[in-house]
């Protein structure tokens, strides 16, 4: 990927993740990358491209994550990996994580635009199966009620990152699974 490319990615995630995604022109993101508009259609076609190519590096990124999740062979190390991902995700990706979340809330863009959660399906498989490793009567729904707990866990950080104990919240729920 060419650095200007880069520069037109990072900015348009910094820009979509502070005013949204409807509320950012492509003449801006060009003003602030220090390119061209012709630029941006050049490589991305057009805004809705440039957001494509947004949420598909985010998603190739989180599929890492999920993939050293779902080798990991031990059921309670596995658990203790999906509970610290979305700390990590929101630490290491923050501005992603950010626009996801704004996203959340405008389901005919999110809808349209968004692939088909592959990753979230292998975490959640990939927790069924610990759960059931570790002998619980219910794997599905112990998985979908962590999965919910993160979830809010997660927008906790997004929204007040300072308010929150993240590392004696996650020691907790871990203890909750033995971890």
């Amino acid at each position: 990927m060419t650095e200007k490319k880069e520069t037109i990615l990072q900015t348009a995630l910094q820009l979509f993740a502070d005013q949204g995604y409807e509320n950012t022109p492509t003449s801006q993101i060009a003003k602030v990358a220090g390119v061209s508009e012709g630029l941006i259609f050049r490589h991305f076609e057009n805004k809705e491209g440039l957001f494509k190519a947004i949420l598909d590096e985010g998603q190739a990124r989180l599929q890492q994550y999920v993939d050293r999740i779902v080798r990991e062979s031990n059921p309670k190390k596995r658990i203790e990996l999906v509970i610290d991902l979305g700390p990590t995700l929101v630490q290491e990706e923050r501005l992603f994580w950010q626009l996801q979340f704004t996203l959340k809330f405008k389901t005919t863009l999110y809808a349209k635009l968004k692939r088909e959660q592959e990753s979230f399906q292998s975490l959640y498989q990939a927790g069924v199966e610990a759960f059931a490793g570790l002998g619980y009567d219910q794997p599905e729904q112990e998985t979908y009620l962590l999965m919910l707990l993160l979830e809010g866990l997660t927008s906790q950080l997004l929204i007040q990152p300072e308010g929150l104990d993240v590392s004696s919240t996650t020691a907790f729920i871990k203890s909750k699974y033995g971890i």
